[in-house]
């Protein structure tokens, strides 16, 4: 892609973000977002970071699995700091290489697989995080509608403990059909996926806790796992602006405290930029000899 059509992109998804960020806020009530915040203890923010860096640590176990079927044996330890940079290019320098991107691009450099291969245990991987985030969702809706009997509970339950293995079996038949090379790792994979994704409802979870927010708890974790699903469009810098905005009108619609949910939001979008920022060592001091 030509440097000036990448800036475009870039400059547009930076626009998006802002013009989201901006609406959400101008809605909430700012003084009261600021104290809200506020109220989340270090020890609350430190414990949440560590869960959002270990589910980072499994995510790079995942791949790696995906990696050896394509028949790239790399070191963990190469791979890990390899997996930091491209989370800190993905969030710091999307205007550039994507961490995805870089990845197999070095990656094709260092190893004699074709990069198509290196793409497809990409997209798997990715594919296999969405996997898991859905079916969560459909969990935390099913939890969430317990609580208030309705009419619509019963089917509700049913649908969801329906479509929760339907999700599995559906990313099991797309790997079969297009992605044969990674059905070796399936088991493991998947249980890695639905592994770090818990890892980071936790950190959500210890996030509310901070804020001494115990009213309808399940409705803000499953309003975190939608803001998941929806900060992936490539549309906006990172997930950036997606995210408060899913959390603003989801709250709306759930009737919870909207200042409180954006504030989750935010706070777990900080834990994760710090875990990236770590990847600027590997940056600075690539993995790979003469990779920049």
């Amino acid at each position: 892609m030509p440097k000036a059509s990448k800036a475009l992109k870039t400059i547009l998804k930076v626009a998006v973000s802002l013009l989201l960020l901006y609406f959400v806020f101008s809605k909430l009530g700012t003084k009261e977002l600021w104290n809200t915040l506020k109220q989340v203890s270090a020890l609350h923010f430190v414990a949440a970071f560590l869960l959002v860096l270990s589910s980072k640590a499994i995510a790079h176990l995942r791949l790696l699995q995906y990696l050896n079927t394509v028949e790239i044996k790399i070191a963990r330890f190469t791979h890990w700091k390899l997996y930091l940079q491209g989370m800190f290019y993905n969030l710091f320098l999307p205007g550039g290489i994507g961490g995805d991107a870089y990845k197999a691009y070095i990656l094709s450099k260092q190893f004699d697989v074709k990069t198509r291969s290196i793409i497809s245990a990409l997209v798997v991987d990715r594919l296999s995080g969405m996997m898991a985030l859905g079916t969560y969702t459909l969990i935390l809706v099913s939890v969430y509608l317990s609580r208030y009997p309705m009419d619509i509970l019963p089917k509700a339950l049913v649908y969801t403990g329906l479509l929760s293995p339907l999700i599995i079996v559906g990313f099991y038949t797309l790997n079969k059909l297009w992605f044969k090379a990674t059905l070796k790792a399936f088991k493991t994979t998947t249980l890695l996926s639905f592994a770090l994704q818990g890892l980071q409802i936790l950190a959500t979870y210890l996030l509310l806790n901070g804020m001494e927010e115990s009213h309808k708890i399940w409705g803000y974790l499953l309003l975190f796992t939608l803001s998941s699903v929806v900060s992936v469009l490539p549309i906006s810098l990172g997930g950036i602006g997606l995210r408060e905005l899913t959390f603003y009108y989801g709250a709306e619609w759930l009737l919870i405290n909207t200042e409180t949910a954006v504030a989750l939001s935010l706070l777990f979008f900080s834990t994760n930029a710090l875990v990236s920022l770590l990847g600027l060592r590997y940056h600075l001091q690539p993995p790979f000899q003469g990779a920049t």
